[in-house]
């Protein structure tokens, strides 16, 4: 069975970028068009599939259709950009009633009002299983835009907000056993909150060499933004920011304390890298914006993501995040991520 990131190294293959309006197409965020001579069309779409995304007796139908809005919003925001409209194909099932219909689309009222958006159109159709396809147009100016390339060596890596929490709070609700204590991890899981204005500043002052939002987890993405560009990253495990909601109940579950921060995926915080010299002028940004920013580690040469303790010493990690339909051979996963 194909995996995941081979599947996207071939479409990357045979779907080079031809057009001189593409200024950039497979493999960031969104995709970015030339519509105007100072601005770029930015364009991205996401899923959320029944029984992969989410488990629908655990999510209400509004709130699906909010997060379906929400987590395709973060790409433009990860790109420096204002989203502006969306487009939407659902896939129903013999299961949804008129109720369910009326809350998806409460959702997708609520998620356009949040993040000033519009539906402009899409398509319905029948599937066994239950899904939302969003797609996402922004816009963003010609000389703003941030792409996933763009870090050097020594750049400091950022992220926003804590991580993990997302993953913790899915694990706890397909476990069942949740208490009220749980509802901030769960909320982290079921109301993403994209970074539009802190993506907005970043590109504005001109802060962010590269960006990602994170959605496959901390390790898989920080690869994004550097072994699939030449270059790497140590991190240490100790700066990571986590929740105390997160640590008090992560022993729960599994035995490694990191192990979700690291790997568990859709956080949909920012991941960013910058110079020392604009640190300080970050510092202000997340003060001005109130959004906790965090230095977790520096780029490297060599082109891989190193995990250090406090002492420096390299921690192995498993797991490094999420990817549909896996290849079982890990030696060409391996080979993916030094050739894309």
């Amino acid at each position: 069975m194909i995996d995941e990131l081979s599947a996207l190294e071939r479409i990357r293959e045979r779907f080079q970028k031809i057009s001189k309006a593409v200024s950039l197409g497979i493999g960031d965020d969104a995709a970015a068009v030339r519509i105007h001579p100072q601005r770029l069309l930015l364009a991205t779409v996401d899923s959320q599939v029944e029984d992969i995304h989410f488990i629908k007796n655990l999510i209400s139908a509004k709130d699906l259709g909010r997060k379906s809005i929400a987590v395709s919003v973060s790409d433009i925001g990860a790109m420096g950009g204002v989203p502006k409209f969306f487009l939407t194909s659902i896939g129903f099932t013999r299961n949804e009633d008129a109720k369910f219909l009326e809350d998806l689309m409460d959702g997708f009222q609520q998620g356009s009002s949040e993040f000033r958006l519009e539906l402009i159109g899409g398509n319905l159709s029948t599937s066994d299983n239950l899904f939302i396809d969003i797609t996402v147009l922004g816009e963003v100016e010609l000389n703003l835009m941030v792409k996933r390339n763009g870090a050097n060596v020594d750049d400091i890596i950022f992220v926003s907000g804590t991580i993990g929490d997302s993953a913790l709070g899915s694990k706890i609700l397909r476990n069942g056993k949740k208490s009220e204590k749980d509802r901030y991890l769960i909320s982290r899981h079921i109301v993403p909150m994209p970074r539009l204005m802190l993506g907005r500043e970043l590109a504005k002052k001109r802060l962010a060499t590269s960006m990602i939002d994170l959605s496959d987890g901390l390790i898989l993405d920080l690869e994004r933004i550097t072994v699939n560009h030449g270059l790497g990253a140590e991190i240490y495990v100790d700066d990571l920011p986590i929740s105390t909601h997160y640590k008090r109940r992560i022993s729960d579950f599994l035995k490694n304390p990191y192990e979700l921060a690291l790997s568990g995926g859709e956080d949909y915080e920012l991941l960013f890298t910058s110079t020392e010299e604009k640190s300080s002028e970050i510092k202000i940004v997340s003060k001005q914006l109130n959004i906790k920013i965090t230095e977790i580690g520096r780029v490297t040469k060599k082109p891989i993501v190193r995990v250090l303790d406090k002492y420096g010493s390299e921690i192995n990690v498993g797991r490094k995040g999420f990817i549909h339909f896996v290849n079982k051979n890990p030696q060409r996963t391996q080979r993916i991520y030094k050739e894309s």
